[in-house]
């Protein structure tokens, strides 16, 4: 049964509360680790780089898995009002907290000093207790993270007059396997109590936090903070590209680079402004064979399992790309997207077995991410593992061989095709991923692709978004031929 929803009056003036500082949980949590982007999140949002098409996919999974998450709790009873009518979603909650007949709350809405939360699902129990339900699309608990988030609801909610006797998160089972009548939710999710590891001390500790964090957000003056390493060590930060506008691309790359390769392969002697290539990349280079070629699969991992047999978040390949460079020079296309009316592993891995099965050379791909495709279709396709197998032994990754050969500093530290590619082949006429219209990453993809196999699309959305699939499936193997292009003419320098 679907929950119910309720509705108070209609929602109060939003004036008095815009103009005044508060904090809410993600601003909270945004405080633990900066002091500059809890003010901005506050009082200069324009300043943050639009959520680009990766960040809208994680919201999206994110929110299927809350919905989904409901299923767990019958006749429990949703909260409507939106965020921005607080005080309207306040006054709900409080009607429902009244009601006994109301077994959960979903986005129940509180503020206690200022500290404002919505909770994903407050549960009725047993004396007049509650129970926290934070419901992360996470396959793990990751503790840090995860108990600071439990500990501020808690915080609110005891602070609100409630007693709390259980703090659970509730997240994605990794090992659960869709069965052919469909999801069984309450295997699907997991439930971990997480109660004793929220100390009885901490309230303390947060009410001093949170009364820093109010002095920040009541500063008129943002506070001053320069990008360092713990702009590595975060979460995305949507603050990243307006704080580091005015460093030098040297100086982003030392930001952003792991410790362990903290000042990348290159030399000392090599000046960090111009290319870098070590004199043994032709060595690295020498176990590619021709013709060559570069595979490029795009796959979907959704949350929820869609097909019969398939675990949350399995990297699903529906589609492939290939550039063949060949021994005279001249280079060709293949490509192949499937139905995706059923488990689309079959068909993709035939027709690359196919195309590739008795053709010569290696075959290149960048990070290891093809490898696992071609192993995940010999499980799924036992009569086709041989084939498959051998595929697989002919890559050869050139990821690792530009990370220990080659820098760059229009790479600003990372190693992405996004990046390389545009700087090391972009003479190929690929030279920015942004001139692709629709599909754009491999989120994207990944989302594009859902949205056919659940039949969300019309028929001419639908192949306008399959030819938007096979432009960006394209674009990547173009752009990793290219690049190994420009790594031979530079080894041969």
């Amino acid at each position: 049964m679907l929950p119910r929803s309720a509705h108070s009056r209609s929602p109060a003036p939003i004036g008095r509360w815009m103009s005044a500082p508060y904090l809410s949980k993600s601003r909270y949590l945004s405080g633990l680790k900066c002091d500059l982007q809890l003010w901005l999140d506050g009082h200069d949002r324009a300043r943050a780089t639009p959520f680009d098409e990766v960040q809208g996919q994680l919201f999206r999974m994110g929110n299927e898995v809350g919905d989904a998450a409901r299923l767990l709790f019958p006749e429990g009873v949703l909260v409507a009002e939106k965020y921005t009518h607080h005080d309207a979603a306040v006054a709900t909650t409080q009607a429902l907290l009244a009601d006994a007949s109301v077994p959960a709350i979903f986005e129940a809405a509180f503020e206690v000093e200022t500290v404002r939360i919505r909770v994903d699902i407050l549960e009725r129990r047993a004396g007049g207790c509650w129970g926290l339900r934070e419901v992360k699309s996470t396959g793990r608990v990751k503790r840090e993270a995860h108990l600071e988030d439990l500990a501020i609801q808690r915080w609110v909610l005891e602070g609100a007059g409630l007693e709390i006797d259980s703090a659970e998160l509730v997240h994605v089972n990794s090992r659960y396997t869709r069965g052919e009548e469909g999801i069984d939710w309450p295997g699907y999710f997991e439930r971990v109590e997480l109660i004793e590891d929220l100390q009885l001390s901490e309230r303390k500790v947060l009410s001093g936090r949170i009364a820093h964090m109010r002095g920040v957000m009541e500063d008129r003056a943002a506070p001053v903070r320069e990008p360092g390493n713990f702009c590595r060590k975060s979460t995305v930060c949507r603050y990243w590209d307006d704080c580091t506008r005015d460093l030098s691309p040297e100086a982003i790359s030392e930001i952003r680079a792991p410790k362990k390769r903290k000042k990348g392969p290159r030399t000392e002697e090599s000046p960090a402004d111009e290319p870098w290539y070590s004199p043994r990349l032709g060595q690295a280079l020498a176990r590619i064979v021709g013709p060559v070629w570069a595979l490029d699969f795009e796959a979907m991992g959704p949350a929820i399992p869609l097909y019969a047999g398939t675990r949350p978040y399995q990297a699903i390949a529906f589609q492939w790309s290939l550039h063949r460079l060949n021994l005279d020079g001249t280079v060709e296309h293949f490509e192949f997207l499937a139905d995706g009316r059923s488990d689309p592993r079959p068909e993709v891995a035939d027709a690359l077995i196919e195309r590739l099965g008795d053709e010569p050379g290696s075959i290149l791909s960048y990070s290891g991410y093809e490898s696992r495709c071609l192993a995940d279709m010999a499980t799924r396709s036992p009569k086709l593992a041989g084939p498959l197998e051998a595929i697989a032994a002919r890559l050869v990754d050139l990821l690792p061989i530009m990370k220990k050969n080659v820098d760059h500093p229009e790479f600003k530290g990372s190693y992405s095709m996004k990046t390389v590619g545009p700087a090391l082949a972009g003479s190929v006429g690929y030279d920015a991923y942004d001139s692709l219209g629709g599909v754009a990453s491999g989120f994207g993809a990944l989302a594009a692709f859902a949205e056919i196999v659940q039949g969300r699309l019309s028929d001419e959305e639908e192949a306008r978004v399959r030819g938007e699939l096979l432009a960006y499936c394209k674009l990547d193997t173009r752009s990793l031929l290219g690049v190994y292009q420009a790594l031979v003419r530079e080894s041969s320098v």
